[in-house]
């Protein structure tokens, strides 16, 4: 009897120890107890884990608020407090910008999720870092960039968008579409391939300051901040970009992804989907999902102007998933995936309906045959062309494309720059493949003085 009261009275004792160090719960399903640091300094040295769902990728956005959501989690000795910083580009090596309220915890200090408004009065490029602190004083970090463009109060002062095409530059990632491609090729229709599927699924691009270090970060202006990291991508990026900021000096010049046309941010967030922007200037833009697909035909149509600078678009449709960051093909480049099996399909998704409002569509050949043009005042060399088919398009040069004897495909192929109305808005199609020009100087000139200009036009300006 004595004994079972002696034992009694220690695990009391040990009871009332522990209570006197216990703190408030922190972990993220509220059952690990806050100790002072001091408890797990020695054995826990693994830094929390945090990660911003919403927004999925840096978007561009037409208002001045816009709440940052993510979780954080500490299996160890759990989340003891989140924080965030922001800074503008280019970053001075100071976070300026004054987050407040601070991030805000799901419930009772629970920082499984959390939420922080960020409140934008300017536009530009900002750089939201994320940390989370565990109680052993360990460190975790999460970033996003938000790309803010804010209406300005001069309704005349033109708004003009870059649109990189993220979703084209995952599927040519390392062990993605191609790789798939170039392993089965053209087997027979109707034929199911059921092996290497996880190729057609992969991760979309990260940003540019996700990549770079304090260093890097201070050469980064608000458009670098948003291009492809890619050296020889940037090769033919800012060419264009600095062309057309010089072309039209007044107008508010951003780049946007993929990712933003899907989710509707080329329209002003209000019922009527009213166009956020002027002019949108898509590069290779060759996969797509169908909601991207529709908003941009829908934006024309609402008055806004596209300019096609590269050939080859519109020509397979993607899945996006927001929460996994991927792209999964759907149908297009002559393949169709449901999930389950691949199969042979069509070459060009929406041949038909890109016909009808972008006015032409790609011209399937073999970039290796000897195609030449009759009229080339670009010195252009053959790579990869759309081609007019639509018969109210307006031709503003004809390259007078030249095909070798023993080509199999029609010799009745036009291939021009030429511009197209669509409902109150057009298209401007180079209908060369604009990658191949960059380094161009006559080409740039062309594309700056002319097609800029037709572009701001309220008609055809010829």
């Amino acid at each position: 009897m004595k004994e079972s009261v002696s034992v009694l009275v220690v695990m009391i004792i040990a009871l009332l120890i522990v209570s006197t160090f216990a703190g408030t719960s922190a972990g993220q399903n509220g059952d690990i107890t806050t100790l002072p640091s001091q408890v797990y300094s020695k054995n826990d040295t693994k830094p929390p884990s945090v990660n911003i769902t919403y927004p999925a990728y840096p978007p561009t956005i037409t208002t001045g608020r816009i709440i940052i959501q993510g979780t954080a989690n500490d299996s160890e000795s759990g989340i003891k407090t989140v924080s965030a910083s922001a800074h503008v580009f280019p970053f001075g090596g100071n976070f300026s910008i004054n987050l407040t309220p601070s991030p805000i915890s799901s419930e009772n200090n629970n920082w499984s999720h959390w939420s922080v408004p960020l409140l934008i009065n300017t536009t530009g490029t900002y750089r939201v870092v994320i940390s989370a602190s565990d109680n052993a004083g360990n460190n975790g970090y999460s970033e996003t960039t938000i790309n803010a463009i804010l209406s300005p109060s001069d309704a005349a002062v033109p708004k003009i968008a870059f649109v990189r095409p993220s979703f084209t530059e995952a599927a040519y990632s390392d062990h993605g579409f191609y790789t798939f491609y170039y392993k089965y090729k053209f087997p027979p229709f109707g034929k199911k391939i059921t092996t290497d599927l996880d190729m057609f699924t992969v991760k979309t691009p990260v940003s540019i300051p996700e990549r770079q270090n304090e260093t890097g970060l201070r050469h980064l202006s608000n458009l670098t901040a948003l291009v492809p990291s890619d050296p020889d991508l940037q090769k033919f990026w800012n060419p264009f970009v600095d062309h057309v900021k010089k072309a039209v000096p007044s107008a508010i010049v951003t780049v946007m992804r993929d990712e933003d046309v899907n989710d509707g941010h080329i329209f002003s967030n209000d019922k009527n989907k009213t166009n956020a922007y002027d002019i949108l200037l898509l590069f290779h833009n060759e996969y797509l999902t169908q909601d991207e697909y529709n908003n941009l035909k829908q934006f024309v149509s609402k008055g806004g102007t596209i300019v096609f600078i590269d050939s080859n678009i519109f020509y397979a449709q993607v899945r996006y998933d927001k929460d996994n960051r991927t792209v999964t093909l759907v149908k297009g480049h002559n393949w169709q995936f449901d999930g389950k099996t691949a199969s042979r399909s069509v070459s060009e998704r929406w041949y038909n309906e890109t016909k009808e409002w972008v006015g032409g569509n790609f011209l399937e050949n073999d970039i290796h045959d000897n195609i030449t043009f009759t009229n080339n005042p670009f010195n252009y060399t053959h790579f990869e062309e759309q081609f007019v088919n639509n018969p109210k398009a307006k031709i503003i040069i004809d390259y007078g494309i030249k095909f070798p004897k023993d080509w199999s495909g029609t010799t009745e192929s036009t291939v021009a720059t030429y511009s197209l109305n669509y409902g109150k808005g057009k298209v401007i199609m180079i209908g060369l493949s604009g990658v191949q020009l960059a380094a161009n100087e006559k080409f740039l000139n062309f594309f700056s003085k002319l097609l800029i200009h037709k572009a701001s036009c309220s008609d055809l300006c010829l």
